[in-house]
């Protein structure tokens, strides 16, 4: 693995649900126009097989820039497709997005190869490989390994890891000692909110009470809705409780002035 990632850009875009061919690369800007190619590795511009031979190797470190709907997800399963082949435990790789449709959409395009890849030929799975950056004779290899790599993985009954973020810092602390959960002032069990907006509409009528009975808070929410408004308000509060860890943090170290 290389010690600093490569860095590529797809620029406009590519490939979608499909597979990465450089035809279908629609309205390249006019830089690329010059010499036919719409990606770049390390600031170069590089063909189509050459990017998806860096960006899907799972020896190398790589950050990838691309527009919404340029097939980061393609490349993404395919990474993890060529780590499996090389021998990597499923349970071994981690993959984390941002939110849980994200995850789902990778788990079941993962799924879906595989089971599609088990009832294709040697030809068709030679091909596959190709476009994930795999060299010809490597493919040619590789072949046979990838028709059974479905019915290996369900034989290991221990799946590969697509989470969102929260749901790997849960099980994070699921695993955590008592007494480091307890320094931190964090519950031995607890549960993953998806949807927060139950739990903000209970505190939200304690918190206008202690408003209420505080003559100083009392007079800043008053101050604050004569100069901006009940609703900007509401929505500066709701706002903050958003990133409540964020300003205890703060306090802790004196950054929030009162």
């Amino acid at each position: 693995m290389s010690l600093a990632p490569d860095r590529l850009d797809a620029l406009p875009a590519q490939p979608g649900d499909a597979t990465p061919a450089a035809d279908q690369v629609a309205a390249p800007d006019p830089a690329s126009a010059a010499t036919g190619f719409a990606y770049e590795a390390d600031g170069h511009r590089v063909p189509a097989e050459r990017f998806y031979a860096i960006a899907c190797d799972p020896s190398r470190s790589v950050a990838v820039e691309a527009c919404a709907g340029a097939g980061k997800t393609w490349m993404l399963v395919s990474r993890i497709l060529r780590a499996l082949l090389e021998g990597v435990p499923p349970h071994e790789i981690l993959a984390i997005t941002c939110t849980k449709m994200a995850a789902g959409e990778m788990r079941q395009r993962l799924q879906d190869w595989l089971r599609e890849f088990s009832t294709l030929d040697d030809a068709r799975l030679q091909q596959e490989l190709r476009l994930r950056g795999v060299p010809e004779a490597r493919a040619a290899e590789l072949a046979p390994q990838l028709r059974g790599l479905y019915a290996q993985i369900l034989a290991g009954g221990r799946p590969v890891q697509i989470r969102t973020f929260h749901s790997w810092f849960a099980a994070l602390l699921r695993t955590a000692p008592l007494a480091t959960l307890e320094a931190l002032g964090l519950p031995a069990r607890g549960e993953l909110l998806e949807d927060d907006a139950q739990a903000i509409a209970q505190v939200w009528r304690p918190f206008q009470t202690l408003v209420a009975q505080d003559p100083q808070a009392r007079r800043d929410y008053a101050d604050s809705v004569a100069a901006y408004g009940r609703s900007n308000t509401g929505d500066a509060l709701k706002a903050a409780l958003a990133k409540r860890v964020e300003f205890d943090l703060a306090d802790a170290q004196g950054r929030v002035a009162s």
